[in-house]
Order: structure tokens, then C-alpha cells, then sequence
């Protein structure tokens, strides 16, 4: 991925788009526990009311109808399914038709799952689509954490029906991208276990917004209030981001004691589209450079250079102020751009944490470059230079029915576990591996990516997983549950 780009590459783990020749419906998912400790998850289905066929009825009425499918599966068994019929409002005509909205709720005993989501239009059973998941459901018992997070379009007390929770009624918000007429950004979460853990004793609870490429928080965007401990703690709140200026960004919600100690954390990425933000230059032309390491390079292509070095790590605004600002700014304005991007990531050291990074950028210029790419533009070294060094790596460039490719593993990427990261190349020429999979949020996510690596003997356009070759040697997704096993 990295080209950060808005929406098409935002389906990770949180968000999911399928779409045919007709129908679109997004697709998203929380899990939240009980009291007694009885797990479930919640799925939120957003099906584009234009993009289906409607029917009229008896009483002169228009009306569509979606049949949907849902099978949770946990080592190749099935754990839960699910069938049933969503109908779009009546209608008076065909025109004007509004968004399907449907939330269903599955009682889920803790484990790794995967959930196949097939949807047909009734009155077009050759639009089939499907789209797989997967999920995990994770509640130790006796500590403190949070449900996932649950964005909403609108919420009231009171109601009944589905949508009704804690006795709100939350109208879920599917997407996870925010564009420019979206000026509100609601959210609901549940944390269970304070009041085991902590008895009487009250918790400071914050919630905020943060660049996805920056672990710093924003000050516009932070709340804090101290809470009392109950069986099972409510968190609803909503931030104005209609000055939230384009980019990637974490909502993030905190737990910690009285002594300001972490007690747990819930993170959520998602995506925002603001064209009427540019860079702020008023920040940059305060600052002096004097005596700083930044002063120090007075080089100009120099500059330049160090400049692109920051890409893979530069927020969405700061990756358009150099695309469109670098070629014609003088040194001085370089230097503090350079300052000040360093003082964002780190106010105590700036220079330090540029010299850390420099030393990656130097390796991955050795380890990744490709024939036509230095190795910092590429995907491994957008990733290296991201995350830092694998965990684990495991290098399969010989086996007879794959293409040559590698999976990384990370143990922790911030609060999320075990992530892998997917590349493959054509040919071990170019050394140009692209990234065709992860399950790390924010990444390209494609559950058959394995279809991609067998391509030279198989065909990718089956829709038979059992189909993908089991040959001498080929071992994609052995390596993939095992990285560096093989």
C-alpha cells in the first residue's frame, strides 16, 4: 500500500467494501462482552439503496430485498450461521431509495474466527457477492478492557430494536471514512472488569485524536474526566472535526489510575477528507533553526533528499505540502520544515530520533532498493521504515508453483498483536517485492492473497479456495500462520 490512499485502501480489519456489477454494501464489526462474561459480536451492514433491484407490490409500493448469508468458521469448522431476508423500506418510486442499515448480534465464544459475509439480490441472484473477515474475540476475565469501537452516524436515549444498547439507541456509523461534509465524529464502547479491579476507587478516563503516522496527541481534539467504576462502564462522546485536515488518524480511548498508570487502551483507525485544510506555514516561520541540527544542513539537495527520506512516516498533510512545496522552498524554509517535523515526533530530541531514522533509511536503501526504486520508496521499505524490523521474516524464494515472496511478522504494532505483512515479486531480478497483504490496520487487507503468489500455476480467478495448488514445496500459508518455521 502505503500510497495512504483515501478510502480504497482503508478496508483493513475495521472496514470492509464489496460490490459487483450492481450492488455496494460496506461492512463493519465490534465486539463487546456481558457481565458474566457471555462475548458477542455486532456486525453493521450498509447496503447502497440505488445499487439494488426493487420490485413493486401490491399496494402500488416499491421494495428491494437482499438475502444474506453469514457462516463463522474457527479451524475450519463452523461455529455459527446465520440466514435471512433484508428489505428496503417502501418506497413510492424507484428513485430516491435510501441506505439499508442492518445490525445483527452473535454470541461468540472467545477464539480467532473467520466470517464469510455472502449477499444476493433477490430479484438478481447473479449478483452473488462475498467478502471474508477475520475477527477475534478476546475477553480475559478479571481484567480491565474495552469492547471495540463503535462509530455512529447519530444516537438518543431510549428506543427499541437491535440498535438499542445500555438504553441508547446507537445508529451505527459502517464507514471508517470520514469525507469533507461529515463534520462529526461519534463513537460508543463499553469497558468491563473497573469495578473488580479497582473496587470503589474512580479511573481517569480520555479519549482523543492522533495522526496514524505520529504517536503524539492532539490537543484539540482530548478529553479527559474521571469516572466511577461499575460492572460494565459506558463511553459515548463526539468530537467537531470539521478542522481535522486530511490524513490518517487513530481515535484512541484510555483506562489509568489514579497514579496516571495505563490500565488499558482501545485504538481505532479510520480516515479523513478535508480539502479545505492546507499546511499550516505560521507554525514553521516562528521557528529557529540556529544551533539546531537542522541549521547544520545548509546543502540544498541535501536537504531535499532528507526531506523525501521522511514520506513513509510523514502524516497525509505533510506528504502534500512536500509533493507540492519542496521543488520551489528555499533552504531556510526547508530547514525549519525539517525542525519542526522532528520536534512533532520528538519534542525532548529531535536530532536523536532523526538519527535513529536515518540509520533505517540506510538500511533499507541497502536491503530493498529494486532496479527501478531506491529502497525507501519501496514496499518493504515503506513497511521497515513504518513499523521498523520484522520480528520474524520468512524468505521463500524457491518453491515451485509460487512466485518469490516473504512474510513478516511483527509480535506488537502499538496495542495490536501478531501482525504479518505479505509481499511478493515476479522474478528476483528486479528485487521489487510488492505488498499484497496484511492484517495490521490501515494496511491492504486481501484474505486470498495467496492467489496472488501461486498465479504462475493457478488460476486467480477461481473462486475455489480448496483449488489453490498443493505441490511439493508450497507452503504460503504454513509460512504465514508460522513465519520463519519452514
Amino acid at each position: 500500500m502505503k500510497t495512504k490512499l483515501l478510502l480504497s485502501l482503508a478496508l483493513a480489519l475495521l472496514f470492509g467494501s464489496i460490490s459487483g456489477q450492481n450492488v455496494r454494501a460496506y461492512l463493519n464489526y465490534a465486539a463487546f462482552n456481558t457481565p458474566d462474561n457471555n462475548p458477542y459480536l455486532e456486525t453493521y451492514l450498509n447496503v447502497d439503496g440505488q445499487s439494488i433491484q426493487y420490485q413493486q407490490l401490491p399496494n402500488g409500493n416499491w421494495q428491494g430485498q437482499i438475502n444474506i448469508q453469514v457462516i463463522f468458521t474457527m479451524n475450519d469448522s463452523i461455529v455459527d450461521f446465520a440466514k435471512y431476508n433484508l428489505f428496503s423500506p417502501e418506497t413510492k418510486d424507484t428513485i430516491n431509495q435510501t441506505n439499508m442499515i442492518d445490525v445483527q448480534r452473535y454470541p461468540l465464544p472467545e477464539g480467532k474466527y473467520k466470517m464469510l459475509l455472502t449477499l444476493i439480490d433477490h430479484l438478481k441472484p447473479a449478483d452473488t457477492l462475498s467478502s471474508m473477515v477475520e475477527i477475534e474475540v478476546d475477553f480475559p476475565t478479571g481484567q480491565m478492557q474495552f469492547s471495540d469501537i463503535e462509530l455512529l452516524s447519530s444516537f438518543k436515549q431510549g428506543g427499541s430494536g437491535p440498535m438499542l444498547k445500555n438504553g441508547y439507541t446507537l445508529t451505527p456509523f459502517v464507514f471508517n471514512y470520514f469525507p469533507q461534509e461529515e463534520n462529526q465524529l461519534s463513537f460508543y464502547l463499553e469497558l468491563y472488569h473497573s469495578l473488580a479491579v479497582l473496587g470503589d476507587q474512580p479511573y481517569l478516563l480520555s479519549y482523543y485524536i492522533r495522526p496514524f503516522e505520529v504517536d503524539k496527541k492532539m490537543d484539540e481534539y482530548y478529553k479527559m474526566k474521571k469516572t466511577k467504576s461499575e460492572a460494565v462502564n459506558v463511553v459515548m462522546s463526539s468530537f467537531d472535526i470539521s478542522q481535522l485536515p486530511s490524513g490518517n488518524y487513530l481515535l484512541v480511548v484510555e483506562a489509568r489510575d489514579r497514579n496516571n498508570t495505563l490500565l488499558t487502551q482501545k485504538e481505532l483507525f479510520f480516515q479523513r477528507h478535508n480539502a479545505n485544510l492546507e499546511f499550516n506555514l505560521n507554525s514553521l516561520m516562528v521557528l529557529s533553526t540556529e544551533n539546531s541540527f537542522a541549521g547544520r544542513i545548509t546543502n540544498r539537495d541535501t536537504l531535499v533528499q532528507y526531506i523525501k527520506y521522511l514520506n513513509p512516516i510523514s502524516t497525509q498533510l505533510e506528504q502534500q505540502y512536500t509533493k507540492t512545496q519542496l521543488n520551489t522552498a528555499d533552504v531556510a524554509t526547508m530547514q525549519k520544515y525539517f525542525l519542526n517535523f522532528w520536534i512533532q515526533r520528538n519534542e525532548i530530541n529531535p536530532e536523536l530520533a532523526w538519527q535513529e531514522y536515518l540509520v533505517l533509511v540506510d538500511q533499507a536503501n541497502h536491503n530493498f532498493k529494486s532496479v527501478a526504486l531506491p529502497g525507501y520508496e519501496t514496499d518493504r521499505g515503506r513497511v521497515y521504515l513504518q513499523y521498523g524490523p520484522p520480528n520474524v521474516k520468512s524468505e521463500n524464494y524457491n518453491e515451485p508453483a509460487a512466485y518469490p515472496y516473504e512474510i513478516w511478522q511483527y509480535y506488537q504494532l502499538g496495542d495490536q498483536h501478531d501482525k504479518k505483512f505479505v509481499f511478493y515479486s515476479h522474478d528476483m531480478v528486479t528485487n521489487d517485492f510488492q505488498l499484497i497483504h496484511s492484517n495490521a490496520i490501515g494496511e491492504l487487507n486481501n484474505y486470498r492473497w495467496q492467489t496472488v503468489i501461486y498465479r504462475r500455476t493457478w488460476d486467480p480467478y477461481s473462486l475455489d479456495d480448496d483449488m489453490i495448488p498443493d505441490t511439493y514445496g508450497g507452503g504460503a500459508t504454513q509460512n504465514y500462520l508460522q513465519p520463519g518455521s519452514r
